[in-house]
Formats: C-alpha cells, sequence, structure tokens
C-alpha cells in the first residue's frame, strides 16, 4: 500500500489577501488536510501564497521550509524574488510548524517517536501533492510549470 496515496477531492482553498504591491500580492492559505490526525492542530494546513501581477497565467514554485518556524525566512526571501520575475510560489508550512503542532507534541521535541516523525513526513508530501491537485484546477497556473523546492527537513518533503 502507498502510504502517501489520499482520496482526492475538489480542493477547499480558502485564500485571504494579505499583502499588495504594484508587481505581486500575497495571500494566507487555509485548507482541510487530506489525512486528518489525532491532533486537530494538523488537521488544517496553512502557508502563503505569492501571484506576480500583470501575468495571465504564471509556473507555480512549492517552497517547503526546514526545521523551525525561522527557517520561512528564506522561503519568503525566494518567493519575493521569484514572483519578481512572474513565478507564483506556495510556501507550505509543515505539520512541524509551531502554527500546526499540538502543546504534547512541542513540550517533546525534538523527541517524537518513530511513528510520529513518519506520520509528520507522510502528511506534509500528501499535502505537497494536495497543492499541485488545486495548481491544476487554477486557470492562472501553468499546468506543465510547476516545481517544488525544500530547504532542509523541507527537501527531505521535496
Amino acid at each position: 500500500m502507498n502510504p502517501y496515496y489520499y482520496q482526492h477531492a475538489e480542493p477547499r482553498f480558502n485564500l485571504c489577501l494579505k499583502e499588495s504591491t504594484s508587481k505581486w500580492q500575497r495571500y494566507t492559505v487555509e485548507f482541510p488536510t487530506a489525512c486528518p490526525t489525532q491532533y486537530e492542530e494538523n488537521n488544517t494546513a496553512r502557508g502563503e501564497y505569492f501571484w506576480p501581477r500583470g501575468t495571465d497565467v504564471s509556473p507555480l514554485v512549492i517552497l517547503i521550509h526546514g526545521w523551525g518556524d525561522r527557517s520561512l525566512v528564506p522561503c519568503r526571501f525566494l518567493a519575493r524574488a521569484l514572483v519578481k520575475k512572474g513565478v507564483a510560489c506556495f510556501i507550505l508550512y509543515l505539520v512541524f510548524h509551531a502554527s500546526r503542532m499540538a502543546e504534547v507534541v512541542k513540550k517533546r521535541l525534538p523527541v517524537l517517536t518513530p511513528e510520529e516523525w513518519f506520520e509528520g513526513y507522510r502528511l506534509s508530501v500528501i499535502e505537497v501533492r494536495q497543492i499541485i491537485d488545486w495548481s491544476r484546477a487554477t486557470a492562472e497556473i501553468d499546468q506543465d510549470g510547476v516545481g517544488v523546492v525544500g530547504i532542509s527537513l523541507g527537501g527531505f518533503v521535496s
């Protein structure tokens, strides 16, 4: 059985405009994870979506951060550089991000069971696949131009 399989459904992504410049727009994004866990905090995936202004169709880069919330900094830097070049970017907040981690898990970090580590990786890969599914249903995304880039822990996921 493929541990990364999930039941495909109509993508239900909620985008909220947070920042707008003359060259790009930044949205916060939430969507239900396709594989709910025992921890409610994990069951809503979160991220940021950067859209370049002045383009009808754009390639998409999905950026996956490393361990720790500070690892979002290089992803945001890269997203802002790419969006200025006409490339849309989606930064996924991994299940290991503080905004998605249950308090009981935070208290034990970095000591997690092998099952918890695997579940975190599995859920992260599935959420990247959900973003790809969403991009396929989004007319503004070039279907042949979707890529995934990871930094550190995000490199393992990607």
